[in-house]
């Protein structure tokens, strides 16, 4: 009976300190994740920031209209279209 309880208080004390490491490890991913996610939200942010501020810079098409500027133009949409299918929706 002796040898029954020693073995069931290690075996309990065994699992007290694994669970606890597994809730700190838990907690540290948690806290990455969360990071991560702000993260990927400011750039989803800044990116449809970028695309409004895009559009109303040229509502009235001046830019897109003049041959050397309107060149630039096309390729910053093109640039603005690729960064809008990073962002959350």
């Amino acid at each position: 009976m002796l040898t029954l309880s020693i073995i069931l208080t290690v075996v309990v004390v065994a699992s007290f300190f694994i669970i606890r490491n597994l809730l700190k490890q838990t907690e540290k991913l948690e806290d990455i994740r969360t990071e991560y996610e702000n993260f990927i939200t400011k750039q989803s942010e800044a990116i449809n920031t970028c695309n409004q501020r895009l559009k109303s810079l040229d509502d009235k098409n001046i830019f897109y209209a003049d041959d050397e500027i309107g060149f630039f133009f096309k390729e910053v949409q093109k640039i603005q279209e690729a960064l809008n299918e990073f962002t959350l929706k």
